[in-house]
Parts: structure tokens; sequence; C-alpha cells
């Protein structure tokens, strides 16, 4: 039997269960700690922490409990990770922009980057600089997210207002983890892979940081005050995950 064999046999080694229709795969690491703790790295890889006398038999099943948490932590990595693909900068490779699908043109000429009609055009002197192409692409999110990212936020800043939140400062950086953050000094960082994202699916992330900065955690108070203020956020998050 499972219980019959010694913790540190399975340390670091990679183990799976299957759930449903999808096999979950993961590494143990034991620990002095006192309760089990499982990560999900931006990787999708998957680490669990285990008290030393814990059984691999419980850890499998403490695994499979929280297998719904896991995938929809393996779902969120992966599909901010197709955001952040590297390119090879061709024409015909695929672009998003506020939830849509754009085809990449490259041109020679003048360097430039435009967004006009199904097309991003990207001209260079030199079609084949991979590094001027990143850095170009890379530049033009970034200022097209910022200026819509903060106009999402002014118009969504009656929430604040209402509910006496103060915020200190809005950031926007590229984020590997999450679409958002917060902290209790009042900062709120988005992540500039947001602007390729849909509208409403930005406005979820905004809603969602602004109510953190009243409840910085995810009770039930956390809860309501995203109800009152995106009732169909599940529907928006849940969109945000299949995007």
């Amino acid at each position: 039997m499972l219980e019959q064999r010694t913790n540190f046999e399975f340390s670091n080694c990679e183990l799976s269960i299957e759930y449903g229709t999808t096999t979950i795969k993961f590494k143990v690491h034991y620990s002095d700690r006192k309760t089990l703790g499982i990560e999900v790295h931006p990787d999708q890889s998957i680490k669990v922490i285990a008290p030393t006398g814990l059984t691999l038999n419980r850890i499998m099943q403490k695994v499979e409990n929280k297998a719904p948490w896991i995938q929809k932590q393996v779902r969120k990595f992966s599909r901010i990770e197709k955001f952040e693909t590297k390119k090879d900068y061709v024409s015909g490779e695929t672009m998003f922009y506020l939830g849509r699908q754009y085809r990449l043109k490259v041109i020679k000429g003048d360097p430039s980057v435009k967004l006009s009609g199904k097309y991003f055009w990207l001209s260079m002197p030199d079609k084949n600089d991979k590094i001027l192409a990143a850095e170009l692409i890379e530049q033009w999110y970034k200022e097209h997210a910022i200026k819509k990212l903060n106009d999402r936020f002014i118009k969504l800043n009656h929430i604040a207002k209402h509910e006496k939140i103060k915020v200190n400062t809005l950031y926007f950086r590229t984020l590997k983890k999450r679409w958002g953050s917060c902290t209790k000094l009042g900062n709120i960082t988005l992540n500039i892979n947001l602007i390729k994202a849909p509208i409403d699916c930005i406005d979820y992330v905004i809603i969602h940081e602004l109510c953190h900065l009243k409840y910085l955690n995810h009770s039930p108070k956390f809860y309501r005050l995203l109800d009152k203020y995106s009732p169909d956020w599940r529907i928006k998050q849940e969109k945000l995950n299949r995007f």
C-alpha cells in the first residue's frame, strides 16, 4: 500500500492524478509545515508542499479535492502565456487587441506600427529585424494600454467615490502571474496585456481590484461588493478564462 512507503521516496518525483478527462501532474516537496500547500506556477507546473508525516494517499486526495482550483489557475496562466508567446513577426501572425484578432502585415519603410482594418501594419527598414519588431509592437501595446486602461478606470472611478475607496496610484506593467493587483496603500497595478482582452473583461478586472481596496481578501463581503457593481462578473471571468 502507498502508506507503507516512505514519504521521501516520492519527494521531487512527478506524480499525477486523473480528474475527469484531465491528467494533473505535480511534484511533492516535504517540509516541516503543518498544512499542505499547492502552488501553480506561471509555467503551469504544480508543486505540492506537504508535511513530512502526510501519507501519499492523503496527498492525492487533497490534490483531487483542489483539482477545480488547480485547473482554474492553469487556465489563467495558459491564457496569459498565449498573449506573451514569442512572435516571429512575420506577415500572417495573429495579434490581439481589445478582444479581437488581427493579422500582422510586415512591410518595408520607416519604423511604425498602425492598426488599420483587419491588420496590424508593422513597417521597418529591414523586414527581418526581429529585435526592432518586438520593440515597436511592445511600445505600441504599452502606449495604447496606458490610454485605454486609464480611460476605463476613470469611467469606473465612481465606484471608488461611492464606496469611499481611496486610490493612491494607478500603475501599468507587464505582469506574469495575474491581470491586476493592489496593495493596502491604495495602489492598483493593471497588466498591460489586458489591452488584448475585451472591454468588459478589462472593466471586470478594474472593478475586482477596486473591491479589493476595500476588502483585501476574498471574503463574503468582498463578493457582495463585486456582485453589486458587476452582477455578471462570473460570466466575464469565464470569458477571460476562455479568451
